[in-house]
């Protein structure tokens, strides 16, 4: 039977890895990184203590300092896992039930020297912190990722769970009788070589985790438009072939709305780039409130949009395409405490089944440069030269 200290010089090895590999991901500023290091450190410095107590150290320094390092550490990680998902954290609640475990264990250690009680108090306390985790982490799994380092850190909270509540149970029951923490006893042993396994197997999964949600911001920014949060070109391309494919495969129709800011030279000439920009971000804003959550828009060029509408034809997207018109006439945009009034062309075109996204852009754009052509501030469908002119609003 392995002995329990050389358990613990296992575990503590375990844990300078962990720590190594956290210090690699700690420049990325990531929220919860700083609390799962520390959460780390707290485990090393109990795991060291706790090995004192087969000596003649202090009952402060081998019982009540590693007890109290243990509780630290699950507040710890438990707060990092709760700000890693953007949550707050129950430090009062936290705070309550640690000193009642601790209460419990100086109790045990100062005025009736029993080892059992302190066993039960530690295990319900780590056995609810890591029911908390469970929750939490099942509760955030994110819906359109995989959730694989997700469901790895909720099994290990809950055989955490569950051993801990095993070892509750045995020494409520009096099935193990113990005079020191490490007695070399069957179940203590059995017991001890489970829980030196959570903290490296906890943090392997964080890791996970952040590396998650660091390739998430990552393809977030590459797949954004900076300055409008729309989709960037290149999202909006990958997506839009995604959409001719399924139009394609369910047979149904599909329409491209392709629009384009008037004037917008004139609008940076005469206001500066800055207002330029504040017109962009305007009508970003207008678009995400007018158009419909499923409906695909991006920014394809400098001041070009385009609008992807599944399951709708052109006489459809042409009454949506007249209310962001309407809209954008209405709704100046606000620069530097002043106004800038602007209105855009657009075109308008039905997908033909089997078309070449590239064709079906094309044909979009030259429906977008009829617009322009007749003078602007309007929308041209399939069929049209161009819609019936509208009044004009000084950009």
């Amino acid at each position: 039977m392995i002995a329990p200290v050389n358990l613990l010089l296992i575990a503590a090895l375990a844990g300078v890895l962990s720590l190594c590999v956290l210090g690699s991901l700690a420049r990325s500023g990531m929220a919860g990184i700083r609390e799962t290091i520390r959460a780390n450190l707290l485990t090393l410095l109990a795991f060291s203590t706790f090995a004192l107590q087969n000596t003649k150290a202090p009952l402060w320094l081998s019982v009540l300092v590693p007890n109290t390092a243990i509780a630290l550490a699950l507040c710890a990680y438990y707060a990092g896992v709760r700000r890693l998902l953007g949550l707050s954290v129950p430090r009062h609640l936290m705070t309550l039930g640690c000193l009642a475990a601790l209460v419990v264990v100086a109790g045990y250690t100062y005025v009736d020297w029993r080892v059992e009680p302190r066993i039960v108090a530690m295990s319900l306390l780590q056995m609810g912190f890591m029911l908390g985790v469970a929750i939490v982490v099942q509760r955030n799994m994110p819906p359109h990722r995989s959730r694989y380092s997700y469901r790895f850190v909720w099994a290990v909270t809950m055989i955490s769970a569950v051993v801990c509540a095993g070892r509750a149970a045995v020494y409520l029951a009096g099935l193990d009788s113990v005079s020191a923490f490490l007695d070399p006893t069957i179940w203590s042993v059995a017991f001890l070589t489970l829980g030196v396994l959570i903290m490296p197997c906890l943090t392997l999964g964080t890791i996970m985790i952040i590396h998650d949600r660091m390739l998430a911001d990552r393809e977030q920014e590459a797949n954004t438009d900076f300055l409008t949060g729309l989709m960037s070109r290149k999202a909006w391309w990958l997506q839009a072939e995604r959409y001719c494919a399924q139009a394609l495969r369910m047979r149904r129709p599909l329409t491209l709305l392709l629009l384009d800011i008037d004037h917008f030279k004139r609008i940076n000439d005469t206001h500066g780039h800055a207002a330029g920009d504040a017109v962009l971000r305007h009508f970003g804003l207008l678009a995400t409130a007018t158009l419909r959550t499923g409906d695909h828009v991006g920014r394809v060029g400098g001041e070009e949009f385009g609008v992807l509408f599944a399951d709708m034809r052109s006489d459809a997207v042409l009454e949506v395409a007249e209310r962001l018109l309407d809209s954008v006439r209405r709704t100046p945009c606000a620069h530097g405490g002043s106004t800038i009034s602007y209105t855009f062309s657009a075109g308008v075109e039905d997908w033909i089944p089997g078309e070449n996204l590239q064709v079906f852009f094309e044909r979009a754009d030259r429906k977008l440069y009829a617009a322009k052509t007749a003078g602007r501030n309007r929308i041209v469908g399939p069929g049209q030269e161009a819609e019936r002119p509208l009044l004009p609003v000084a950009a």
